[in-house]
């Protein structure tokens, strides 16, 4: 049966019944930290009644009250607490009392259990990203947040899952395989075949078998496993009670991403060849691989940002994140540009310009953020091509040439299938003291270059990467570096205690809310202290 209680609905501000149990004193110190930027905007963003649906009206025992369970879920991620730290705190901490606006006693104890069996509706239910937009547009609206300048990054993370090598992650898998067999089909598993290969995975000798090999023998006795889950795929492949097991799929899936067969030998794969996609731990199957930063995942940050000269005056300036996307960390930066575009169209907080860097930067998300009215600010990716056409005069909107390096203007413009032509005087040309570091190539009608538009595009990119107003623009990307440090130190976002892209998202987006909350907190406290002058909805708010 499910309970939920009204806050001060039916009292006049100043006469709550909890003003007796807090001094006035510490009711300041309260509102003016976390605790009441926690209370005034997260309390009432609490998706409740969602997660009541789960919940009978009038049937079983009366649940714990269900707006200080999820607001204990959410700090929990907040300062990276254990289940056992986080019903300590919820029993004992007077700044969470009053963040949740929970007096009874009786509320504030609750069981593993209960906090275990709630987390579990918030991830399921995909609560966390709901919470993080609702909280945050309701931040962005009442202090006024400027949304018209924006940058993105993405930060690195780990689930709670270890680090394994190619020996042990394979060994891992048929382990977990015949850990099922046996459970489950025993007939099976005390079947003679599998006699040589279970020796090896027994308990007692796994340790020695796999973890007393020499660097050198590494490739042998990976051979060694790879052949073991070819015979066992081979031996089930054709009962359809064991090839439709989970730690079955699980051990094909991984066979085919680092093995192959070929001339009926089982062969290991090159690591260049193992899909960057592949299952890096049984433990977490959407864990995977980043050819730079590893094994885990890739938190896509977005936040609001201003330019000021005087670094000052920051502090007098509320920014907040405004987008978190929570990603496998195999895929690449350039295509977390369109769900980032999409989440803020939606929410109706795009940007004038945003930055990002080099990998943001491709021609195609340069379009696609024009379609949405915003402007990327990003270095062009690749290397600078071997065609230098850098000191050519183009036209923006034709894509033509119109001078050349030495300031002559072509004789003709031709239009390709593909491509296009630029013509110039042969006599020129010819008396031109450029014309050995000039890319135009002799023909028969003159001196002739031929270009794709994509290179005009390219190089019109690269000269105004060049420009003081971009280096100016670009200069306040690195400020994002800052904010992602905060994510993972802060709140303890490098390493989550939770495995799977469901709990890691709920995790990561609730840490992102976190960075917020502070934020906004600092602001509050700053403003208190008369740095800034309160205006429009900030002064009802400090009233």
């Amino acid at each position: 049966m499910i309970e939920i209680k009204t806050r001060n609905n039916s009292y006049i501000p100043g006469t709550e019944p909890w003003r007796n149990i807090l001094s006035e004193k510490k009711i300041k110190m309260l509102k003016n930290s976390w605790a009441g930027v926690f209370r005034e905007h997260t309390l009432s963003e609490i998706p409740v009644r969602e997660i009541s649906k789960h919940f009978s009206e009038g049937v079983g025992r009366p649940s714990k009250e269900l707006v200080t369970v999820i607001g204990a879920c959410i700090l929990q991620q907040m300062f990276d607490l254990t289940d056992e730290e986080t019903i300590e705190q919820l029993a004992f901490n007077e700044q969470w009392h009053y963040a949740l606006e929970s007096f009874n006693p009786d509320d504030q104890v609750i069981s593993l259990k209960t906090l275990w069996t709630t987390r579990s509706l918030l991830v399921n239910d995909k609560a966390a990203n709901k919470i993080f937009k609702s909280v945050t547009d309701k931040l962005t609206e009442l202090y006024e947040v400027d949304t018209r300048l924006q940058r993105l990054d993405s930060v690195h993370i780990f689930s709670n899952m270890a680090k394994l090598g190619r020996v042990r992650l394979l060994a891992r898998v048929i382990n977990i395989f015949l850990k099922n067999l046996k459970r489950h089909h025993l007939d099976l598993y005390n079947d003679a075949s599998l006699t040589d290969i279970k020796k090896h995975y027994e308990k007692e000798e796994n340790g020695e078998y796999f973890g007393n090999v020499k660097p050198a023998s590494s490739k042998k006795r990976l051979s060694d496993i790879a052949l073991d889950m070819y015979l066992l795929i081979g031996l089930f492949k054709d009962n359809t009670s064991i090839a439709t097991m989970y730690s079955y799929q699980t051990m094909y899936r991984v066979f085919d991403e680092h093995c192959k067969v070929e001339d009926n030998v089982v062969k290991v794969k090159q690591d260049s060849e193992v899909p960057s996609d592949s299952i890096q731990n049984p433990s977490d199957i959407d864990s995977t691989y980043d050819g730079h930063k590893g094994q885990g995942y890739q938190v896509q940050l977005m936040e609001t940002y201003s330019r000021k000269d005087d670094d000052d005056d920051d502090k007098n300036r509320l920014n907040l994140i405004t987008s978190v996307k929570v990603e496998p960390a195999h895929n690449h930066d350039s295509k977390a540009i369109y769900p980032v575009l999409e989440d803020l169209q939606e929410r109706d907080m795009l940007p004038d310009e945003y930055s990002a860097d080099t990998a943001y930067g491709g021609e195609k998300n340069i379009e696609l953020s024009k379609k949405y009215g915003t402007e990327l600010i990003s270095p062009i990716p690749g290397k600078k091509p071997e065609k230098d056409m850098s000191g050519f005069e183009i036209n923006e909107e034709s894509y033509e040439i119109v001078k050349c390096p030495a300031g002559h203007c072509p004789i003709k413009n031709k239009q390709n299938k593909n491509s296009k032509t630029a013509i110039f005087s042969k006599e020129q040309c010819n008396l031109c003291q450029q014309r050995d570091s000039c890319p135009v190539k002799s023909g028969k009608n003159g001196y002739s270059i031929n270009y794709r538009e994509k290179e005009i595009k390219a190089t019109i990119r690269r000269q105004y990467e060049q420009s003081d107003e971009f280096k100016d623009k670009y200069r306040y990307r690195s400020g994002i570096e800052a904010t992602n440090s905060r994510y993972i130190h802060m709140t303890g976002a490098r390493r989550l205690r939770y495995r799977g892209l469901k709990r890691v998202d709920y995790a990561g987006t609730l840490k992102a809310l976190a960075i917020n909350i502070f934020r906004t907190a600092k602001y509050l406290k700053n403003c208190g202290n008369g740095t800034t002058n309160f205006t429009g909805k900030q002064l009802k708010l400090a009233i």
